[in-house]
């Protein structure tokens, strides 16, 4: 029994003494590594002895005057600097051409213009202009082509023809209205409700200018 331990013992030592060389050659590697190479100590001695030009201007950037800036001015440098690749300044305006479209002044807009417009675009300037002069004058067109405004539902209703109603068939007393969530007109439901007593009387949308 005393012999194993023995033979063991011996065993483990010798194991343990191998591996020490291993690991010592292991370190200097990486010490070496550390020293020499581009990236080790030794590489900074081609950056110091200023031999390699492209890797000068990587460790040790550019001189911004030889780059066309102008470091005593009091004005910011970016609008002239044209980049750390370009020779000449910026310009501070791009180089671009506009269409000839872009410089054409739109007509101004005349009342006489709505009689002209879809039924969409005049609803459109209603709601998307309150207290508007074109708001007034919108109300005054849609009057003109039977529609009605009624003051407590804030809905525009029209008397339906047979040219709304898909299949034709109009009931007496059958309005239509403006829905202005699904923005298209559809087919008012109850026949029997009398919602003509709440229009806005059409001398009231006819739009008037106070006399001087």
């Amino acid at each position: 029994v005393g012999g194993g331990n023995n033979q063991s013992s011996q065993t483990r030592t010798n194991a343990t003494s191998t591996q020490q060389p291993g690991s010592s050659s292991g370190s200097t590697g990486t010490a070496g590594s550390a020293i020499g190479g581009d990236y080790g100590l030794l590489g900074l001695l081609s950056v110091i002895r200023m031999t390699d030009a492209d890797r000068n201007r990587l460790a040790l950037g550019s001189d911004l005057t030889v780059l066309g800036l102008n470091l005593n001015s009091n004005d910011n440098l970016y609008s002239t600097f044209g980049g750390p690749f370009s020779d000449k300044p910026a310009t501070r305006e791009p180089h671009y051409q506009l269409p000839m479209c872009y410089y054409m002044q739109p007509p101004a807009l005349k009342t006489g213009h709505l009689s002209k417009f879809q039924l969409e675009t005049l609803f459109y300037i209603f709601y998307a202009l309150p207290k508007d002069v074109l708001q007034a004058y919108a109300a005054q067109e849609l009057y003109t082509r039977d529609w009605r405004y009624h003051v407590e539902s804030k809905v525009w209703f029209k008397q339906a023809t047979p040219s709304d109603v898909p299949n034709g068939n109009v009931a007496a007393g059958q309005y239509i209205y403006f829905d202005i969530n699904t923005w298209e007109r559809r087919l008012y439901g109850n026949v029997n409700q009398n919602i003509a007593g709440g229009f806005l009387p059409e001398e009231d949308v006819r739009v008037k200018f106070p006399s001087s």
